[in-house]
């Protein structure tokens, strides 16, 4: 008799499942989306990419969500077109209780602007990717001079990293320029002095070197008495002076 039982609400449970299934699948199709919605996960880079960017994206690729049914929408298609554009680096779509299609977008994060002699103006972001400037203006350091793309991304990447992750320096350099010769001139913020690092290298011990000075030297002589500060020799500090 138990187990008589048991099959019996076994069969039952079992055809529930299946009853519900196919009246959810019958659900999805007779759902159409009641809207979208577009939201920046950072408001600070709205500058770079805005709402009105993503639906340029979206009616390029003409993909009109509102009126569709849901189960018509391929969110993978929709997230793979958005994180095409140079400008996001990331996209994630998910559709809310009420059918409303919700796209999250991450813009991409750049640290640096370069206007090249060779390349062109763009802006360089922490993994080395490149994005148009176009008429974007963000305020970031800007990169100038002899910049190759190989070597904005393999040699200059890392100095404007620390540069952009130090509150100091990035705050004081305004300017980085690079010499026909791959030399590297620094132009602050406060001062009048052009800084010179040489290359590239040992970038941070050289900075350190020039932060000690910043406390301890220029603030007892002035920050305008040298027009030139040279970092580019091992355990000293040339300094021009300033005939002004």
């Amino acid at each position: 008799m138990k187990t008589a039982i048991k099959l019996l609400l076994f069969l039952c449970a079992g055809a529930y499942l299946v009853f519900a299934l196919v009246k959810f699948a019958h659900r999805t199709e007779d759902v159409t989306c009641s809207g979208v919605s577009i939201i920046l996960s950072d408001t600070l880079s709205q500058g770079f990419i805005c709402e009105r960017d993503v639906e340029d994206i979206l009616a390029k690729n003409k993909i009109f969500a509102q009126g569709e049914s849901i189960d018509k929408l391929d969110l993978g298609l929709i997230e793979t077109r958005l994180k095409e554009s140079p400008y996001i680096e990331r996209a994630k779509c998910y559709f809310s209780g009420n059918g409303n299609l919700c796209i999250k977008v991450s813009p991409q994060h750049p640290i640096l602007r370069i206007i090249s002699h060779e390349n062109g103006n763009y802006y360089l972001d922490r993994e080395g990717l490149t994005m148009p400037a176009g008429d974007i203006n963000m305020n970031l350091c800007v990169a100038t001079g002899s910049i190759s793309k190989d070597f904005a991304s393999k040699k200059l990447l890392p100095l404007a990293q620390f540069i952009h992750d130090d509150p100091f320096w990035k705050e004081q350099i305004v300017q980085i320029n690079v010499t026909p010769k791959g030399e590297i001139e620094l132009f602050p913020r406060v001062g009048e002095h052009k800084i010179l690092l040489g290359g590239v290298e040992d970038y941070e011990k050289k900075l350190h070197k020039m932060r000690i000075f910043y406390k301890n030297g220029l603030p007892r002589v002035g920050w305008n008495r040298y027009k030139i500060i040279n970092l580019a020799f091992d355990g000293q500090i040339v300094c021009i002076r300033n005939n002004k």
